[in-house]
């Protein structure tokens, strides 16, 4: 029967880990026998420190001493005069560089100069002002700029690049603010004056809209005024060819006129020499006298000559009745034949008294009619003389009237021609003032001149003509008088000899009639007388001549009715002759006093003949007058064709008028809308020239505020110094050595006894690196967490370098260091994470250092406000996995013999 093996006594995990520390503990304690591990050691620990101090020393505040760095200045400007003012902005800017420098400027004498020493690195950057810059920057025009050339070498310093650049606008900006200031002055001043101009260009415009308005009303006005001046100008212009051709009439008038007025003044001269003198006028004037002495003796004859008509009417009227009664005895005789034997002898003595009494009749009808033929023989060679005069009476009449009118016309032709002239000399004259006042001279100038000339010559003319004939219209009026005296009284001495006449004429028929009568009854007297001695003839005698008797008596009855109706005409026309007689004598009368008026006359016609010939113009005046008319004539038609191109400039200002009314009534529209859109006054610019460039502004509030550069880059360069720290431990521990004693020692005490020593290493590194930065004068926000994030974050990159160590091998350490490398861009310490590659955008979140930076960034700034736990839960994540990973990593130990365990400083193992 075979021994039974005790049973082992089964230990906890938890004694068997403290176990197996303790077995691997000696061999690690050994490590620090060796000097040379105490000096890695401490210059390990050092190495963070060192590492953040010095670089953010050397970031720490660049801009704090750009008075060190060196750059060329150049000032080439040649300055301006602008406005009367000098102005030299080069100098002016140079001085101020030196005075305040912002970096450490060197002056060079040219461009080229300072930029080849940019080439060779001798200063970082070179600032040139160009000639031209003060006048192209005073005048402040957007074509063309004050130019500040700046010629930099980024390959050499881009940060002095940037800093050059940065210094340039800042000089720029500094420029633009003084040049501001300057231009904020004189806008200033300028704005007083614009606000004065403003008044008065207001006040302008106001009394622009005022004469605006006036404008608009003179304007329909003057299209009005130019409608009708196109209208009277055509009017004109017909009235121009119409006084050409008037013209041109009274030119050949004017001639006609010299003619006339020359057979006038030969025909008053002719009339002068041909009217009687008193000499001539003095038998006229006895004549008048005769005559009025002849009428009045006519008169007295005509009164005895009506009594004798008026016996003769009666006597007619009883032989008359005779006649009727010798007939009804005739016929009473024819019918008693047989009574006619018995009373032969009666009829006998009868007979022979009828025979006696005819006799006697015939003879007084003889005398009658001898008288009545002497009486119309008077009368014929009175009425002869009458007519005569009559006749030279009413010619004289009836040519005076039409010499007064005649005169009267002249003289009113000539008033006429005289105003006429006057106009056209006005008119001649004011149109020869807009034509000689013409910009360009016309031809029309020297003929207005002449018509001028020849108008003032006929004013005159016309106006001693007018004079001259006024005096012979005068002397004709007075001439007509005497005239018309004159033939009133010829004229009623005319009728009466013509009543005269008549009378006469008719009582010479009515006397030859009865004598005729008388003659037969005569004859038959003497018959019946010759006839009744014989009464023994037969009866047939006897009764023939009764027949005979009987047709005699009938006669004779006829002829005594005839006698009487003569001789009642001879009563009645006697009447009427001695009425006719009276008027003669009247009209005699009248001829006398209108013969002294008209011999009166006569010689004062004779002397006003006179007159008028001695004032009628001269041959040289008529001459005068017609050239005057000539030139009129053909001035006139120059005037009409001038007066057409008036017309036409009047149509083309009638069009213009409307078009000015149009064009101020827009006026007056615009006017009123500057009126009303002008400001009463102007205001002031507020604020000053830094509030305007910089009108807007941006106010900051910050968050997580940090005090310089160096401070803002702490969090990133500790948490990449605790990485390196945390790299470097694998230079001084064998994280890959077991020592033999050890080899049964399970795989959890072996991490942590890889991870003790190590891990208390990078916590004194953390603790130094937060001592070393709080040193360089970074204020902690949160110091507790600052300290726990260091502490932390060395602990995670520990555990991530012991596994990769572990997992890899040394390999591992390689990792780690390229790590590094990688967090550097994708941790988003330097710039933002965004700026960076899609690749290490994705690397960002997940790379340990991210989550260690943003904290660090919290505990030392307040950045991230929130987050903090959520990045040590992360960091805490990561400690974990790489825990897991370095507990399962098993096959990467190497044994060896207790007294080969060394530091890899002592040796290439582990």
């Amino acid at each position: 029967m075979t021994d039974q093996a005790p049973n082992p006594v089964r230990r906890s995990p938890l004694h068997r880990l403290g176990q197996d520390f303790r077995v691997l503990t000696p061999s690690e304690r050994r490590l620090w026998r060796a000097p040379i591990m105490w000096a890695a050691a401490l210059a390990i620990l050092l190495v963070p420190v060192i590492y953040v101090s010095v670089y953010l020393a050397s970031v720490w505040d660049p801009y704090g001493n750009l008075n060190k760095l060196p750059a060329a200045l150049v000032n080439a400007d040649a300055g301006t005069t602008f406005q009367g003012q000098r102005y030299d902005l080069g100098a002016r800017l140079v001085k101020t560089l030196h005075d305040d420098p912002p970096v450490k400027f060197v002056d060079y004498p040219s461009e080229a100069a300072a930029q080849a020493a940019v080439r060779r690195g001798e200063v970082y950057f070179a600032l040139s002002i160009p000639t031209d810059f003060s006048r192209k920057a005073i005048a402040g025009s957007s074509a063309e700029h004050g130019l500040l050339r700046l010629y930099s070498a980024e390959g050499t310093s881009y940060f002095a690049s940037r800093v050059s650049a940065s210094v340039t606008d800042k000089v720029a900006a500094t420029l633009n603010a003084s040049l501001g200031d300057t231009r904020w002055n004189k806008m200033q001043k300028a704005l007083v004056k614009v606000e004065q101009g403003f008044g008065d260009i207001r006040s302008a415009t106001g009394q622009l809209r005022t004469g605006a308005d006036q404008l608009v009303d003179g304007s329909k006005k003057l299209s009005s005024g130019a409608s009708r001046l196109a209208g009277s100008a055509a009017q004109a212009a017909q009235g121009g060819q119409q006084l050409a051709q008037g013209a041109g009439d009274l030119s050949g008038g004017v001639g006609r006129l010299t003619g006339g007025v020359a057979r006038l003044s030969s025909g008053i001269g002719q009339l002068s020499a041909a009217a009687p003198g008193q000499a001539q006028l003095k038998p006229l004037q006895g004549g008048a006298s005769a005559l009025q002495q002849g009428s009045r003796q006519l008169a007295g004859g005509l009164t005895q000559l009506s009594a004798g008509a008026d016996r003769l009417a009666a006597s007619s009227g009883q032989l008359t009745s005779g006649a009727r009664q010798l007939s009804m005895g005739a016929g009473q005789l024819a019918a008693g034949l047989p009574e006619l034997s018995a009373g032969a002898g009666q009829l006998q003595q009868g007979a022979a008294s009828l025979s006696s009494g005819a006799g006697q009749l015939s003879g007084g009808l003889k005398q009658l009619g001898g008288g009545a033929q002497q009486l119309a023989s008077s009368s014929k060679t009175l009425a002869a003389g009458a007519a005569q005069v009559n006749g030279g009476a009413q010619q004289l009449a009836k040519g005076l009237p039409t010499l007064t009118g005649g005169l009267n016309q002249l003289q009113s032709g000539a008033g006429t021609l005289a105003q006429g002239a006057e106009q056209l000399s006005q008119s001649a004259a004011a149109l020869k003032a807009g034509v000689l006042d013409a910009p360009t001279p016309s031809p029309l100038s020297s003929g207005l001149v002449q018509l001028e000339g020849g108008a003032a010559q006929l004013q005159g003319g016309s106006s001693d003509l007018a004079a001259k004939i006024g005096t012979a219209a005068s002397a004709a009026q007075k001439l007509s008088v005497g005239a018309g005296t004159l033939a009133v009284g010829t004229a009623k001495l005319n009728a009466g000899s013509q009543q005269l006449q008549q009378g006469a004429a008719t009582l010479a028929q009515k006397t030859a009639q009865a004598q005729a009568g008388a003659a037969t009854l005569a004859t038959g007297a003497a018959t019946l007388a010759a006839r009744s001695g014989d009464l023994k003839i037969g009866t047939q005698r006897l009764s023939a001549g009764a027949t005979t008797l009987a047709t005699g008596a009938a006669t004779l009855a006829t002829g005594s009715q005839q006698l009487q109706q003569g001789a009642a005409t001879l009563a009645q026309k006697t009447g009427e002759a001695r009425s006719g007689a009276q008027k003669l004598a009247t009209g005699a009368a009248s001829l006398g006093g209108g013969l002294e008026t008209l011999v009166a006359g006569n010689l004062k016609l004779k002397s006003a003949l006179g007159s008028i010939e001695k004032q009628l113009p001269a041959q040289p005046t008529l001459d005068k007058l017609s050239s005057g008319a000539s030139t009129l004539a053909q001035k006139s038609g120059d005037l009409a064709s001038g007066l057409g191109q008036l017309g036409s400039g009047a149509q083309a200002l009638a069009a213009g008028a409307s078009d000015v009314s149009g064009g101020s009534i827009k006026l007056q529209s615009g006017l009123a809308k500057l009126y009303a859109r002008i400001p009463t006054s102007v205001q002031q610019l507020g604020g000053d020239p830094q509030g305007l460039s910089a009108s807007v502004l941006v106010v900051s509030q910050t968050t997580a505020k940090v005090a310089n550069n160096g401070t803002a880059f702490a969090p990133y360069f500790i948490t990449l110094s605790l990485w390196v720290g945390c790299t470097l431990t694998t230079f001084i521990f064998p994280f890959l050595l077991i020592p033999e004693s050890g080899r049964r020692s399970g795989q959890a005490a072996r991490v942590l006894r890889k991870f003790a020593v190590p891990g208390a290493y990078v916590v004194a590194q953390s603790l130094v690196v937060v001592l070393g930065i709080h040193l360089l004068g970074i204020e902690f926000l949160h110091p507790a967490l600052v300290i726990v994030t260091a502490v932390a974050s060395s602990l995670t990159f520990m555990l991530l370098v012991l596994a990769l160590n572990l997992l890899l091998g040394a390999a591992g350490r390689l990792l780690a260091l390229i790590l590094l490398v990688v967090q550097l861009a994708a941790s988003g310490g330097t710039y933002p994470v965004e700026l960076s590659s899609p690749f290490f955008q994705a690397l960002h979140a997940v790379v340990p250092v991210t989550d260690a930076i943003n904290a660090m960034r919290y505990a030392l700034f307040g950045s991230y406000a929130g987050q903090y736990g959520l990045f040590m839960l992360r960091l805490g994540a990561v400690a974990l996995v790489s825990l897991i990973v370095a507990l399962l990593s098993r096959r990467r130990w190497l044994y060896v013999p207790d007294e080969r365990f060394r530091s890899p400083l002592l040796s290439d193992v582990g």
